[in-house]
């Protein structure tokens, strides 16, 4: 059977074309990713809360499915409410049962935390709007966003075009000096082969959206080696099965 040692349940924005390879690069041998996908268009609030209404439909199909953990990648559907929305959400994602729950707000908060970051230089593919909730999001987790850059992709089909080298530069050149790590958001920009080059040029940590997505869910699963080539946070594996974050 694919996935004897875990099996994780992707919920997905439609129009994602990139976190579902990132996972499967990554991923050790015995886990496999299920996906189901949520209707989006725009990188805006609106579409959010409006994909949003697709989760619990989308539980119910990978429960069926009998995955081992289900997480919820995308990191503005998880961070435009706030907080709280954050939390509820990953109550949404249980469905009712006692299964591990993942959301990509949540797992870089918890990434940021277990990597000792408080200053965080962000960095987006979105629009004003989404950045200034972002910022407020990890505000409310107690980190200090030092500095902040947006691409202002409306059209969220775009972002998954963006060259990888593109999402190198745009990085680099907005992660202010006096940052203790580089944060870059969103499951459909492509990063997970420039992180440990970042890393390796700024000198510090570097957490993406679909690294800390997999990073949490394999750490729920109990996976405890670690995963060369995609920045210090994987080599924080081996540490104990954490205690879920809280705000």
């Amino acid at each position: 059977m694919f996935g004897w040692r875990g099996r994780i349940g992707l919920l997905v924005p439609s129009v994602n074309t990139v976190v579902e390879p990132e996972g499967c690069a990554l991923l050790p041998d015995g886990y496999a990713v299920y996906a189901t996908r949520m209707r989006n268009s725009r990188s805006d609030a609106d579409d959010m809360a409006q994909m949003c209404a697709h989760v619990d439909r989308g539980v119910d199909e990978l429960l069926s499915a009998n995955v081992d953990a289900i997480a919820f990648a995308c990191t503005a559907g998880s961070f435009f409410e706030g907080a709280d929305g954050e939390e509820a959400l990953r109550e949404r994602l249980r469905g009712g049962s006692q299964i591990e729950a993942v959301t990509t707000a949540g797992a870089v908060a918890g990434a940021l935390r277990s990597l000792d970051a408080q200053r965080v230089a962000m960095v987006t593919p979105y629009i004003p709007e989404l950045n200034d909730l972002e910022v407020k999001f990890l505000q409310d987790w107690g980190f200090d966003v030092v500095s902040q850059a947006g691409m202002s992709i409306l059209t969220a089909f775009d972002i998954g075009v963006v060259p990888l080298e593109e999402t190198y530069r745009f990085a680099r050149e907005h992660a202010a000096a006096d940052a203790d790590a580089l944060f870059i958001s969103c499951t459909n920009l492509r990063t997970m082969d420039v992180i440990q080059a970042l890393e390796e040029d700024l000198g510090i940590p570097v957490v993406t959206s679909n690294q800390a997505t997999y990073w949490q869910c394999l750490r729920s699963l109990g996976h405890t080696a670690a995963i060369p080539g995609y920045g210090r946070l994987f080599e924080l594996l081996p540490a104990a099965r954490p205690v879920p974050v809280t705000v």
